[in-house]
């Protein structure tokens, strides 16, 4: 909100003068000339009214005299008897300059003189007769930064107006629906509708609903509520690819001088900027799905939020593109990350660690469910070696990679992550250890990046691998990964 000011009171007293210097001689003319050489006080009373009227109209000028300013505009509003506002917006101002006469001197001020294009070869658009040297220095400041943010703007529209370069990534027709098939969004679905339902609470009686599936459950409807809940999930199915197909249709990255730029969407036409400069790592993301016909989905982790509506920090670079492809449209995006390193292996004493490590949360409940559904129920015994076999698959896929200015870390098998962390964008590097990786020499490695929580780690990595790299980030073992 603008704060409108008056001038100091020393203008008011110059004006005054001003204005009574001017009158000096054509009143002593009119005293003279009235006088005929026989003088008398009567022939005072013009010239005092005029001298009153002067004084009584340099005190309301000055009440009447206002200015302040916002981000923008000054505004300056004035008159005795019409009432005059001007507006001027900053990135008008050609130039301020300041004055300071005797009597500004010995009040502290400075008179300012404000050019705009639009005055007259050396007229000012705006006097200000009397104001503090702060005050002025603030309005520099507030002209400056408006004429900054108009440059910039200037320079935004410039760019926005130059022809789009070739976009370095596209999703075709095909790729779009692969993407949304492979995309395993149905439960994000189930879970957005099970949200919805749950504000229903007073309209649908969930208790009553709740005790007809356990009645039939115990009544031997089994199969009906199987079904059910299989028609359910496929409706879920089904709506998440087409909202994925609506939100990847037409993608394309470029990139425009320091800027990652992407556009998507197909109803509603979306476009994220990514300043290169934010980007604090690349992250390869392969769902077992997706590795079976070779495509994968790249990601980007950048200091800022939600750009595209996904996770804080997460941009989606490529929602779908084949593995060989990834190393070049990273390079040509951001050459100072390189997706050839190879990974290193974990040791082998950490595989059965691996391997017995989905049995620590899952036989519990399967013994549980057996017993409860038995006979028939032990047959969800056999998810045992399946649980043993994916562990190994796990310890087979996680790995690490150090070279002097990048980190790469790899863990996950059903979703398989490798991510690539440049040395000057790691925030921390941290290892740990329990008990039970200490008697195997081994420990966790963890490495964070911005924005805050960002965190990617390898568990049971060799201790003096997990060594090696923590040193590596204080600048001790940059040469000898």
């Amino acid at each position: 909100m603008m704060t409108k000011r008056r001038l100091h009171p020393i203008a008011m007293a110059t004006g005054v003068g001003r204005e009574l210097k001017h009158a000096l001689l054509p009143l002593l003319v009119v005293v003279v000339a009235g006088s005929r050489g026989d003088f008398s006080w009567r022939d005072l009373v013009m010239p005092l009214l005029v001298f009153a009227y002067t004084i009584v109209a340099g005190v309301l000028s000055w009440v009447r005299f206002k200015y302040g300013w916002d981000g923008q505009t000054l505004e300056v509003e004035e008159g005795l008897f019409v009432r005059k506002k001007r507006t001027i917006p900053f990135e008008r101002i050609q130039g301020i300059s300041t004055a300071e006469g005797i009597w500004q001197r010995l009040a502290g001020v400075v008179k300012v003189q404000i050019e705009t294009a639009g005055s007259g070869p050396g007229e000012a658009e705006v006097v200000l007769a009397a104001v503090s040297r702060e005050e002025v220095r603030r309005l520099q400041r507030e002209i400056e930064r408006a004429k900054e943010q108009a440059e910039a703007s200037h320079l935004q529209n410039e760019r926005e107006n130059q022809p789009l370069p070739p976009p370095l990534f596209t999703l075709s027709v095909k790729e779009v629906w692969l993407a949304a098939v492979t995309s395993g969004g149905a439960f994000g679905v189930v879970a957005a509708v099970w949200a919805f339902l749950s504000q229903l609470g007073d309209l649908i009686p969930y208790e009553a609903l709740f005790r007809n599936v356990q009645a039939t459950w115990n009544g031997h409807g089994r199969w009906y509520i199987g079904a059910a809940g299989l028609v359910a999930l496929l409706a879920a199915y089904g709506v998440a690819i087409g909202q994925n197909m609506i939100r990847f249709a037409s993608f394309a990255v470029r990139r425009q001088e320091d800027t990652i730029v992407i556009t998507r969407g197909w109803l509603e036409r979306q476009t994220v900027s990514v300043p290169i400069g934010r980007v604090q790592g690349v992250m390869i993301h392969e769902s077992w799905l997706r590795r079976l016909f070779g495509y994968a989905t790249v990601s980007l982790i950048h200091a800022g939020g939600a750009l595209d509506g996904g996770p804080l920090g997460d941009v989606v670079l490529c929602p779908l593109v084949k593995k060989e492809r990834v190393s070049s449209i990273v390079h040509a995006c951001l050459p100072e990350y390189d997706l050839g390193v190879a990974l290193r292996p974990l040791p082998k004493r950490a595989q059965l660690r691996y391997m017995l490590r989905p049995l620590y949360w899952l036989a519990a409940p399967l013994a549980l469910a057996a017993y409860i559904e038995r006979p028939w129920g032990a047959g969800l015994l056999f998810a045992l070696p399946l649980a043993l076999w994916i562990g190994a698959r796990r310890y087979q896929a996680a790995g690490w990679s150090l070279s002097s200015g990048q980190l790469t870390l790899r863990s996950g098998w059903f979703r398989r992550t490798t991510t690539y962390m440049v040395k000057r964008r790691l925030q921390a590097v941290e290892v740990s250890a329990t008990w039970w990786q200490q008697r195997k020499r081994l420990a966790t490695i963890s490495a964070a990046v911005m924005p805050l929580g960002t965190r990617v780690c390898v568990v049971d990595v060799d201790e003096e691998n997990a060594a090696l790299i923590y040193r590596w980030l204080q600048g001790d073992g940059r040469n000898q990964a």
